[in-house]
């Protein structure tokens, strides 16, 4: 499974969001949790329809 990772700055400002992998969102909550960084996480199902950029 995928995930959609949208950070947000101290002032609620989202960031360019990324897709990635299980490994990766693991990694990404480990480091929010100790920094403090705020994101919003949407899975994406494996079979989904691509997206207006053409990821799946």
């Amino acid at each position: 499974m995928r995930f959609d990772v949208t950070p947000y700055d101290d002032h609620g400002t989202a960031g360019p969001a990324d897709t990635v992998d299980l490994a990766t969102l693991r990694e990404l909550l480990d480091h929010a949790a100790t920094t403090g960084r705020r994101l919003h996480i949407r899975p994406r199902p494996r079979h989904s329809q691509p997206d207006q950029e053409g990821r799946p």
